[in-house]
């Protein structure tokens, strides 16, 4: 019988494919303090990744914390106290902190349900018509994805048909 509340390893939709795997916690809370919501990008929640990217840019321009850390970097300590804003600096630390919590507990909660779904051993889907196009999963070579990404941020991940998170990445680019 096949229990409706476990998700499948892959879905196929018109934004593009979508596939649950095990991921390391600790890779993807590194990744969010790199640059907050890019673990949240590596688990496919791209609504929750958008916010914390743009959260994060407005308050760190609201705070000034760029302008700090190259006046700090200069030796200039005195202008760079002066020029931070204390309040949206404790917001930036919040979204910051909140962001790599999050994308951790997130990945160890993925891994659990992939290890469920993994166990109930059913097909992946690996085929989606739809009005506006067709979708398939195919074979990709992950050094043609890094070469495309390297030529333009945004191409590799069009390469593997994350369309949305390649949009995004064109974009801000």
């Amino acid at each position: 019988m096949i229990n409706p509340f476990l998700p499948s390893l892959a879905r196929i939709s018109v934004f593009g494919i979508t596939h649950l795997q095990k991921q390391s916690p600790n890779m993807v809370a590194w990744w969010s303090a790199v640059f907050p919501g890019l673990g949240h990008y590596l688990l496919n929640h791209y609504i929750r990744a958008t916010f914390l990217t743009l959260s994060e840019v407005s308050i760190n321009t609201f705070a000034h914390i760029n302008d700090a850390m190259i006046y700090s970097f200069c030796g200039k300590f005195e202008l760079a106290q002066s020029v931070v804003q204390p309040k949206w600096a404790f917001g930036y630390l919040i979204i910051y902190m909140l962001s790599i919590w999050d994308s951790y507990r997130l990945a160890t909660y993925q891994n659990k349900l992939y290890d469920l779904t993994y166990l109930k051993n059913e097909p992946i889907q690996r085929i989606g018509i739809f009005p506006s196009e067709i979708q398939f999963i195919d074979r990709k070579k992950p050094s043609v994805g890094a070469i495309y990404s390297f030529l333009f941020p945004g191409l590799g991940q069009l390469y593997v048909y994350r369309f949305g998170l390649s949009f995004y990445t064109i974009i801000w680019w």
